[in-house]
């Protein structure tokens, strides 16, 4: 199928063989004799679709160069336009050839099903009328096509929403638009047409908000920004707020919605150089601290429309200490910047994992930070490179928005050049995000084969080894990883907790206390600390380290996962044993949080009871827990604990053996592998398929009578 380097060829070098088909004589050499003028060199001309064909036929095989047909849609022929369509999509030697309607606006309820047959563009006839505007219709679409990149999916997409905002069919129009920035969202004309598409949709506020992000990519569209309608035609913009936008070149701040800027230095003279710098970009609310505690217990309830620019060393608690903490408590929305001396290009490994992808050397000038303002900003909100895209994806699995994530790698990835190991990479965390083991490992070892290393690769290998139950794997990768990057504290307490799996507490201890010397408050290091205490039964430090918590649930899970891995081996005991360690542990007079902990702890050990047979123990068990009474706290486990006393009891009465499964990791079988191996490179779906979404019934094209 054409692609960009076919469409460059015909618009950028016009090295390219053009048929202009239509009936009439006198239109169809007006048409050539423009074409030529405006550079193209092989123009010929065809009076009926049967003409084309011939044409088409003539051409050398295989094309040595692409092919534009330009043709009206012959609606009276037994052959039209449509059908040409239809046979340049299905016959392989034409591959190289795209095709342009010359539509009236009677004959423009076709145009939806032209684009499912791979149409390039299509043009109103009255702007065929006259040499001038012939020449400024075929140089419009000559700007629109190099303007995107000379990419015929996303010139289609054009030609697309004009129909549909020409037909004021403006709910599909604003559809397809959200998908065109789904598909490029550092496209400014992209987020232009979206705002548009609000606006005449009469969302005001959500089209101002992207026209203004979209004026801030480009300037170039004041004008079309200031000429802005809404259905009823009213302005979308007053007056005064096109001048304001004109005079301050709008604000990056304020284009993505960051309302202000918060600085953590301890050198005074650091934070007001800083102050005055940002100021002189336009940037007025800007938020002080000297030590990284006040930082934290501001951003964590004030971190919506903030950007944070930090220094790495920082007292009470460290710059890697402050961005883990961050990164633990689900703020992925404030944009980072690391302005130190203390840091140089081999920190940047460290700066990956923590989600922070700009840093600054200190001193500051003002041309250095309002650049990497906005490439801080643009990143989080539009990323436009494959490192932005990336980042964006990752704090989007951080937050288990796995759909969001992965549409985002598919829209966004396809349409860039991504090295083979990151794309590799990247595969294999959302399939692991998806609990898809096995096709997460053999991604990750095709990184492996093309190269990939460094700190986050072994802690993704780690990972995944650890969901697999392989345990000394996960632990050999956790260590390579600490080898890069040693004061990952998520890293630590995940390597802590696979040396419990794996029996080691002195280690799991070890592990702990290196995390402690970073961020002892650290709700992770605090976690991990109750954990390993219950597995030495050390039940007077775990039960401090849980006062010390809000939510206990991870415990739980932690739990569990031990439970389940020890009774693959046969040791029942050793997990019902932890389950009544924590509960001895669980903290008096609970927090409303807390609360929950006891009653899922006593549930799953009844479980355990279940499955190593011990019914009358299991009984009992669960019949310590009052259904009624948890409802409130938690409808889903209340059925659950119902569920179980029930069936617990109709095990005793009946004699029979009570089934509670214990998940193991499946062997892929060899049709699920060749499966992978015949997908794993193939492309997604090509951005035209959008357009199948844009309308609901496709029309069908049934030829006229005169």
């Amino acid at each position: 199928m054409a692609g960009q380097s076919d469409l460059k060829k015909l618009f950028e070098a016009k090295d390219a063989s053009i048929i202009v088909a239509h009936p009439t004589n006198s239109l169809r050499s007006q048409i050539t004799s423009t074409l030529k003028t405006l550079g193209f060199k092989t123009v010929n001309g065809a009076t009926e679709v049967g003409d084309i064909v011939r044409l088409l036929g003539e051409e050398p095989k295989p094309q040595s160069r692409p092919v534009w047909i330009l043709t009206t849609l012959y609606p009276e022929d037994k052959a039209n336009a449509l059908q040409l369509g239809r046979l340049l999509r299905e016959t392989e030697e034409l591959d190289k050839t795209f095709w342009s309607l010359i539509a009236s606006q009677e004959d423009s309820y076709v145009l939806p099903l032209a684009i499912e047959q791979g149409l390039l563009s299509w043009h109103p006839v009255d702007q065929f009328a006259a040499v001038e505007a012939i020449k400024n219709e075929i140089t419009s679409l000559m700007d629109v096509a190099i303007r995107l990149d000379c990419n015929p999916d996303l010139v289609a997409l054009h030609y697309a929403r004009l129909h549909l905002r020409i037909t004021q069919a403006y709910d599909r129009l604003l559809k397809l638009t959200g998908a065109m920035v789904e598909l490029r969202p550092d496209n400014a004309e992209f987020l232009y047409f979206y705002a548009d598409a609000l606006a005449l949709n009469k969302q005001l506020d959500a089209a101002k908000r992207h026209a203004t992000k979209a004026l801030w990519m480009d300037k170039s569209l004041m004008q079309r920004v200031a000429d802005m309608r809404d259905k009823d035609q009213g302005n979308l913009f007053t007056r005064d707020e096109i001048a304001t936008l004109e005079q301050s070149g709008t604000s990056v701040l304020g284009a993505f919605g960051i309302s202000r800027c918060v600085i953590v230095d301890p050198d005074n003279a650091a934070r007001t150089h800083l102050r005055t710098a940002l100021e002189g970009l336009g940037i007025k609310d800007v938020t002080e601290f000297e030590d990284g505690e006040s930082a934290w217990d501001f951003l964590r309830d004030h971190h919506t429309g903030s950007i944070l620019i930090m220094e790495w060393k920082l007292p009470k608690l460290s710059g890697m200490a402050l961005l883990q903490r961050m990164h633990q408590k689900g703020i992925h929305d404030t944009p980072v910047i690391i302005s130190s001396a203390q840091l140089g290009p081999q920190d940047r490994g460290l700066l990956e994992e923590l989600g922070s992808g700009v840093l600054l050397q200190k001193p500051l000038s003002i041309e250095a930070l309002d650049t990497h303002i906005r490439i801080a900003v643009k990143e989080e909100n539009l990323p436009s490179s494959f490192k932005g895209v990336i980042r964006k994806v990752r704090s989007l699995l951080r937050q288990n928005n796995v759909p969001a994530a992965k549409k985002l790698w598919t829209a966004s990835s396809k349409d860039m050049l991504v090295p083979g190991p990151h794309r590799k990479i990247m595969d294999a965390e959302i399939l692991l995000a998806e609990a898809r083991l096995e096709e997460a490992y053999l991604e990750a070892q095709a990184a492996a084969k093309l190269g990939a290393t460094g700190a986050y690769f072994f802690n993704l290998l780690g990972k995944i080894a650890f969901a697999l139950g392989d345990f000394d794997s996960s632990a050999g990768w956790f260590d390579k990883a600490n080898k890069e990057v040693a004061i990952n504290i998520q890293r630590l307490t995940d390597l802590a907790t696979v040396e419990l799996h794996r029996g080691d507490t002195e280690r799991a201890s070890e592990m702990t206390s290196n995390a402690e010397k970073i961020d002892a408050s650290n709700p992770r290091v605090v976690e991990t600390k109750a954990i390993v205490a219950i597995e030495k039964g050390d039940l007077d430090e775990a039960a401090a380290m849980m006062a010390q918590l809000n939510d206990l649930m991870d415990i739980v899970a932690h739990l569990n996962n031990r439970a389940v891995a020890l009774a693959w081996k046969g040791d029942h005991d050793r997990g019902i044993a932890l389950y009544r360690e924590a509960l001895a542990a669980a903290p008096k007079g609970q927090t409303q949080n807390q609360k929950s902990f006891a009653p899922f702890v006593t549930y799953n050990m009844a479980l355990a009871l279940a499955r190593k047979g011990d019914l009358a123990a299991a009984e009992k068990t669960a019949a310590s827990i009052d259904p009624l009474s948890i409802s409130s706290m938690d409808g889903r486990l209340s059925m659950k604990v119902g569920g179980l006393q029930q069936r617990v009891k109709d095990a005793i009465r009946t004699g029979k053996k009570m089934e509670i499964d214990t998940p193991k990791t499946s062997e892929m079988s060899k049709q699920r592998i060749l499966k992978i191996m015949k997908t794993a490179d193939a492309g997604d779906a090509k951005a035209t398929s959008l357009l199948l979404k844009m309308v609901e019934k496709p029309l069908r094209f049934n030829s006229r009578k005169s």
